[in-house]
């Protein structure tokens, strides 16, 4: 390498103040001759921070033509592997590196990383551990050590080893804080969590993780609007986060929103989507079948699982080729069931929006239905580059994602009739009754019972909904139902009761209502099995809103207990309204908070009248859209069936 000692110098000063595009500036003034293995691996490394990994990797293999023995541009090949998730690449380097240096605790540290990346917890805590104990003060292997931990559900030894990172590195007090956050959050300890969090807010760091650590402690406490400020102020912290900005704009609907303002944040959400390399091609009709894929993270027990299992036959059957893309690494039960319904299952969570569009393109879809929008795990980013030549959102996320490039939003005459159209990006395409059919094949025929009034000579009412659902105003009409019901109760079920402080919170947002502790039911989460049973215990199922129940509201329709619903002027808050009228429960509808006390308490003494409701719905509702998955399937066809006929017309 040239003998310009300073110009050395002042390239690896820019280089450990990351100003890589001036230091790769510097390196171009080197001569030919002076070009040799120390140049070559510098330069590689200048490129690989700058995520120019194919210029990268050819750089670490001159220097290595030039020196097979330097280690150091052998490292760096590694540590670029793992970056481009070549895992068995790089563990063959980092192995042969420790075979050569048994000392080398940075191989053991990235050995850890690629079996952490590959689910392989028990294999990565021995390279950590080896590392850790070659150099005792190595922030980076306790605090992986800490994650992997985390991932074997040993909260004791993260807790253990994060403390043990803080001491060697207090620069990462931020990062360190917010992990042991997690873990409190995990141990389903709130208040401890949200003290870690808010010690997180006093260091530099990931602030915008912080923030939405936050928003998460308040969502699951049932406070919608702190939780959506705190999903706000990680936003601002870091707009280019997608994952983030997604999770801010699925918070909206949890509250009455203003659509514009809505439109606002998800254009600004738009104006961080790269423009990746992708060109949808023209459906080919001369295919027999036409081929239509499924993009969620939510392929399992959870409302889309729910909604899919016993579609998913029935579409097999017809005129689709159906394809699964499931953005998620867990897999349980009904996974498994629901994968075999498939022509092609493949799990994309480890991929790239590139690689995941390239993947769509080669499976040659020509539609593809999005059951996320902006919820968890999802990836919008791959529908605003067009993915296939169709794009429709159903069932999962209950209003408008903000992205035109989706074509359509599948709802029904009720939920999203046609003069709601203002409110979405997306064409609405309506099926004949209900938006959602329930699978019933999981379901077991669980007996029901007379409405628990005449037995217990009170009304009880019930809601089994997200605590998210139920929010300050919510919990003031539901306050005012139980003063005007002599000795009523209100029965909450759901699993953010499973965290210790949770209850105690609710308990007094009720008490500040008027409400003692003595007319609450608070149960935490439970099988399925068990919570369709606990619907026998509920003489009237109270809706929340703006965002009305869904599959619990199918539930229990199933079990035979009548909805209440009061309905808006959205998607989200016109589901129960949906599920009312396929019922033929008109007069279960109100449409102000008023009506909606007044109807509640209207059974209060009449439990006979109550019980001959029950007994009727939990007869007709069986024969009802809710659960008709023939008369659904063919509605669901037939309404891909015009999304097909319209882009033919356009694309003649």
């Amino acid at each position: 390498m040239t003998k310009n000692i300073d110009l050395i110098k002042n390239i690896t000063d820019l280089i450990s103040r990351k100003d890589f595009l001036s230091a790769k500036n510097k390196l171009s003034s080197f001569s030919e001759e002076e070009k040799d293995c120390y140049y070559f691996n510098m330069l590689g490394y200048v490129n690989q921070e700058l995520e120019d990994f194919d210029e990268a990797e050819k750089n670490y293999i001159k220097s290595l033509d030039l020196n097979k023995d330097f280690l150091e541009a052998r490292f760096n090949q590694g540590c670029l592997l793992v970056k481009k998730k070549l895992f068995s690449k790089a563990e063959e380097i980092f192995l042969e590196l420790i075979k050569k240096n048994p000392e080398d605790y940075l191989s053991c540290y990235n050995l850890g990383i690629i079996n952490f990346e590959q689910e392989k917890y028990n294999i990565a805590l021995e390279f950590l551990k080896k590392a850790s104990d070659i150099q005792p003060d190595f922030y980076y292997a306790y605090h992986q050590l800490g994650l992997t931990y985390e991932k074997l559900k040993n909260l004791d030894q993260a807790i253990k080893n994060y403390n043990i990172a803080n001491m060697f590195n207090k620069d990462n007090l931020n990062i360190s804080y917010n992990n042991l956050g997690v873990i409190f959050l995990k141990s389903k300890k709130l208040k401890e969590a949200l003290k870690y969090f808010q010690e997180a807010l006093k260091f530099n760091g990931e602030i915008s993780l912080t923030y939405q650590n936050i928003a998460i402690i308040f969502s699951e406490l049932g406070d919608t609007i702190t939780s959506k400020s705190y999903m706000q102020k990680a936003v601002e912290a870091k707009k280019s986060d997608l994952k983030i900005f997604s999770r801010y704009l699925g918070t909206f609907p949890y509250s009455h929103y203003d659509f514009k303002d809505y439109e606002l944040w998800t254009n600004e959400f738009r104006k961080n989507i790269k423009d990746l390399n992708h060109s949808s091609d023209k459906i080919d009709f001369s295919k027999k079948k036409l081929r239509l894929g499924f993009f969620s993270a939510d392929f399992r027990n959870h409302p889309v699982g729910y909604f899919l299992l016993d579609l998913l036959p029935k579409l097999k059957s017809s005129n689709f080729d159906i394809y699964a893309y499931f953005n998620n690494s867990y897999e349980d039960d009904l996974s498994l069931e629901i994968k075999k319904k498939f022509i092609k299952w493949q799990k994309v969570s480890q991929l790239s929006s590139q690689e995941i569009l390239n993947l769509i393109k080669l499976d040659k879809i020509d539609l593809l239905i999005d059951m996320s929008g902006h919820t968890n795990n999802n990836n919008l980013e791959i529908f605003a580059n067009k993915a296939a030549p169709i794009q429709l959102s159903w069932a999962a996320f209950l209003a408008s994602t903000g992205i035109k490039e989706i074509d359509y939003i599948i709802g029904d005459p009720h939920v999203t009739p046609l003069d709601s159209k203002e409110y979405f990006a997306e064409k609405i395409l309506n099926l004949k009754n209900i938006w959602c059919c329930l699978s019933t094949s999981n379901i077991l025929d669980i007996d029901t019972v007379d409405t628990p009034a005449i037995k217990n000579d009170y009304i009880t009412y019930g809601s089994f909904n997200n605590l998210n659902k139920i929010t300050n105003e919510v919990i003031a009409v539901w306050s005012n139902i139980l003063k005007n019901s002599p000795n009523s109760k209100l029965f909450i079920k759901n699993h953010q009761l499973d965290y210790i402080d949770t209850q105690d919170i609710l308990f007094n947002k009720f008490k500040k209502n008027g409400i003692n502790k003595d007319r609450l039911i608070l149960e935490s989460s439970s099988p399925r099995e068990e919570t369709l049973k606990k619907y026998n215990l509920i003489d009237i199922a109270l809706d929340p809103f703006p965002w009305n129940g869904g599959t619990t509201s199918f539930e229990l329709s199933w079990m035979g207990v009548p909805l209440l619903t009061l309905s808006g002027d959205r998607f989200m808050s016109r589901c129960g309204e949906s599920i009312n009228k396929n019922l033929n429960m008109n007069d279960w509808i109100v449409y102000n908070t008023n009506d909606y006390i007044l109807q509640a308490i209207k059974y209060s003494n009449n439990f006979d009248l109550l019980n001959k409701i029950r007994s009727n719905l939990r007869y007709s509702s069986r024969k009802s859209a809710l659960f008709d998955i023939n008369s659904f399937s063919l509605n669901f066809l037939d309404c891909l069936n015009k999304a097909v006929d319209t882009y033919k017309k356009q694309n003649n």
